[in-house]
């Protein structure tokens, strides 16, 4: 099947991206790994994998059903083979589902979570719980699906991982009864929560940019193995709501039952910003195809910062725009909407505090990279780099979200400055 031929569809206004009405982003594996770890850290290996695991299903459960409708496709096997053919397509391995109405089985290669994080970390660590929630959760889909049986029909939990030093990666489906959850939050129900657009410094090269960046990987799906290996990194299109489900699940547990732990949860999730900056944008800004559409990179920090706001652009972020910038000393970031207010707000309904999570962590970041790295020397992005610059000290800047839909305003803004 032709995944290609899909509604995907570019709110311009907004660099909000969509397929068949199901917000997507890309994410490179450092971020992915570091985001699932911080839901475990904050709540626990056992509640983590429940939360991650419900978030995959009901987002898998979304798209699939979407794209079902669109393509027509009825039987269980067109279903069934609908499901096995969107997960590695998008950059997140290869499934094999064998399913009926008593349960069933499925088994996985070069899954995204699994592989990487066994390549990232596997010499040095012994992980103790499966990796891969986020192709349980499209197990769980594609089994009810096929069959045409309600959400929550169906269970799954990974009994081999890989990342556990398995041989392979293996999973159980079981029929269940689970609560049919939140409905589902596409660009239908988020349309009422995107904000007027906003102009900013350099808007003409911002823009230019960021439209290149997203017809580059538009184009990108996954190798014979599934997965999308590009920019030195491996990427995928992903499921937003996956990441804000999983993150608001994590921060509202943390706030109803442990909240003196709340400022380290949400400086966790903003952290997960740094990850991304790091290893997503400064990756695509050092590769030879971002030479190719851009030009060598310089280190003046007038273009670098312009370069962030269009790779997130790039990515579907949102529309990132410098609404002021004062280099050594001084930024501010803004976008009507970025992805993860519009889901509040349609999920949860207004907060009192901000929370544009990794709006915050990648404004910061945005700071530490553009003065402290010189771009122009083509630096290696390793992990011990990442730690000089992020974990080695107090860091010379701090954010603050000043204005954030879900708290009433208009646009999302962050101001970053120097630390005194």
């Amino acid at each position: 099947m032709d995944f290609s031929s899909f509604d995907r569809q570019v709110v311009e206004d907004q660099d909000l991206t969509f397929m068949e009405g199901v917000q997507y982003v890309y994410h490179c594996h450092h971020y992915n790994l570091f985001h699932d770890q911080t839901i475990d850290d904050a709540l626990g290996d056992e509640e983590g994998l429940k939360v991650r695991s419900a978030a995959g299903h009901a987002a898998f459960s979304h798209l699939l059903g979407s794209l079902a409708k669109a393509s027509g496709a009825q039987t269980d096997v067109e279903r069934l083979q609908l499901a096995q053919g969107v997960f590695p397509w998008m950059g997140h391995g290869r499934l094999n589902i064998d399913v009926g109405s008593g349960g069933g089985r499925a088994e996985g290669e070069h899954l995204h979570y699994g592989y990487t994080w066994k390549e990232k970390y596997g010499k040095k660590v012994r992980r103790m719980s499966p990796a891969d929630a986020v192709a349980s959760g499209c197990v769980t889909a594609g089994a009810e699906l096929a069959l045409g049986l309600p959400y929550g029909s169906f269970s799954t939990r990974e009994t081999s991982c890989i990342a556990m030093r398995d041989p392979r990666c293996s999973f159980e489906i079981q029929p269940a009864q689970v609560d049919g959850g939140h409905s589902p939050v596409g660009l239908a129900e988020m349309r009422s929560h995107f904000g007027d657009p906003l102009g900013g410094l350099d808007e003409e090269r911002i823009a230019e940019i960021g439209a290149g960046l997203q017809g580059f990987v538009r184009e990108v799906s996954g190798d014979d193995r599934g997965l999308v290996q590009a920019f030195g990194i491996y990427i995928t299109l992903h499921l937003a709501s996956y990441y804000n489900q999983t993150a608001y699940e994590m921060i509202h547990a943390i706030e109803k039952k442990y909240p003196a732990r709340l400022p380290l949860a949400e400086a966790l999730l903003r952290e997960a910003g740094h990850v991304c900056v790091f290893n997503t944008f400064g990756n695509i800004m050092l590769s030879p195809e971002w030479e190719g559409m851009v030009g060598p990179l310089s280190d003046k920090i007038e273009d670098l910062v312009p370069f962030c706001c269009a790779v997130a652009r790039g990515l579907g972020f949102g529309r990132w725009s410098i609404g002021e910038l004062v280099p050594g000393k001084r930024l501010v970031l803004r976008a009507a909407c970025d992805y993860e207010a519009p889901f509040y707000l349609a999920r949860y309904g207004q907060s009192k505090v901000p929370r544009c999570y990794f709006f915050q962590g990648a404004a910061l970041a945005f700071m530490v990279l553009t003065h402290a790295v010189e771009w122009a020397s083509r630096p290696t992005l390793t992990q011990d780099f990442y730690n000089s610059l992020f974990l080695s000290g107090r860091l010379p800047w701090t954010v603050e979200q000043t204005r954030c839909p879900t708290r009433g305003d208009s646009y999302a803004e962050a101001v970053v400055t120097r630390v005194e």
